[in-house]
């Protein structure tokens, strides 16, 4: 399995998808008839999901494993994974030109389900990794994935029946995200970050503490995502308390990633040590935002407004786990990167955390409906910013072997 070939397509990938933002950007500024907005979303959501974040995770956890496979397992590994980014590439073009419909929702879920058989396989080979605290991180990922393909398949019924109703739809689509996002996603960073902590002789027993919370409270977490249904009282408090229980998994993962031994390895790197901190960060607003969505009437507000969503899913999708796993491919030297390579990194990161100040500040004034002067041309220029930086990413020397 050549990683660097892939990791290379990786970061083209990334460059697709910040192209596609751009053309969402300039078309709610300006007139840009022969796209649809609706359809630019659906491929740059799904794009972001599959042929970025997930193609990553897929890469990286097969590479930490590599030690435990032969030749013959590497090489099948390698195949699904390019198989999936294939689907990823044709449920791209789909919801750009078709939209949400039954051949683009069947796409991904056909997408999803080659995905499914690389979780199966991963899930089948990782009891010959002996070392359990990171083998449970990535089988809750593995799970947490094949829960999110539900949805896919609920949405589908609805497509084929037309039992489609806004709360039915609604609930499948929240439920595929946060099962990606705080399942798939989480997980798979949280393992990838123990592994490496474990190949510099750092691993400890703490994490497990850590794990079982965030595992234990991650299914009824989804709740979160679903409190405008009239739920019953005791729902909602098993509700509350798995957003308590993850306030309290963000803290000890916190002091552990912030403890010297740690802290040392990191700012060796200066590179690194910028994109993991601001991926800390995203994921304690993002936690703590949870915590406070279980009031109801801060829910409502977040729900009912959709700048307030939008940050919300960009902190995770890109503040939290893109920034980890480009920081993950700088920790681990996979690259010859040069000097430009490092500018653009930091510049893409730049416009990250500008895209969500940006995005924050236009969630909360939307509350009281107040219109940002120029808020969709900023927007535009951090679009392009993302997009220049992210190809002045891609290294363009030979690999470093």
């Amino acid at each position: 399995m050549n990683v660097t070939r892939l990791l290379k397509i990786a970061m083209l990938n990334l460059v697709l998808v910040a192209l596609i933002g751009v053309l969402m950007r300039y078309k709610i500024g300006f007139e840009f008839t022969w796209v649809n907005q609706k359809n630019l979303q659906l491929a740059h959501s799904g794009f972001a999901f599959s042929g970025v974040i997930s193609f990553l995770l897929m890469i990286f956890i097969v590479d930490s494993l590599k030690k435990i496979l032969d030749e013959k397992q590497l090489d099948y590994f390698s195949s699904i994974i390019y198989l999936n980014l294939l689907f990823a590439y044709t449920t791209c073009i789909l919801f750009f030109l078709t939209g949400y419909g039954v051949w683009s929702v069947l796409s991904q879920l056909v997408g999803l389900i080659v995905g499914g058989l690389f979780i199966y396989s991963l899930l089948r080979v990782l009891p010959q990794y002996k070392q359990y605290h990171i083998v449970n991180w990535y089988k809750a990922a593995g799970i947490f994935y094949l829960l999110s393909l539900l949805a896919n398949i609920w949405l589908l019924y609805m497509f084929v029946s037309g039992k489609k109703t806004q709360h039915t739809y609604l609930a499948a689509t929240y439920w595929f995200l946060h099962f990606q996002y705080n399942g798939w996603f989480f997980f798979g960073c949280m393992g990838l970050f123990f592994n490496w902590l474990f190949t510099k002789d750092l691993l400890t027993n703490f994490n497990q503490r850590t794990f079982w919370l965030f595992a234990a409270s991650c299914f009824p977490a989804y709740g979160l995502s679903v409190l405008w249904l009239e739920l019953p009282l005791w729902v909602y408090i098993i509700i509350v308390v798995s957003a308590f229980m993850q306030l309290i998994g963000v803290i000890q993962l916190t002091k552990l990633i912030l403890s010297k031994p740690i802290i040392n390895l990191i700012k060796q790197n200066k590179t690194v040590l910028m994109l993991f901190f601001i991926s800390l960060g995203a994921l304690l607003v993002k936690v703590f935002l949870q915590g406070g969505s279980t009031i109801p009437f801060i829910s409502k507000l977040a729900f009912g407004f959709r700048p307030i969503v939008i940050a919300y899913l960009h902190l995770v999708l890109l503040a939290f786990t893109s920034l980890f796993l480009i920081g993950y491919i700088y920790l681990n030297d996979y690259f010859s990167f040069s000097k430009r390579n490092f500018l653009a990194t930091k510049l893409f990161a730049l416009f990250v955390v500008l895209n969500e100040i940006v995005l924050g500040i236009q969630g909360i004034a939307s509350l009281s409906y107040t219109v940002i002067p120029f808020v969709n041309e900023i927007l535009l220029i951090i679009a392009a910013g993302l997009l220049l930086s992210s190809i002045l990413m891609v290294p363009q020397k030979s690999y470093k072997q």
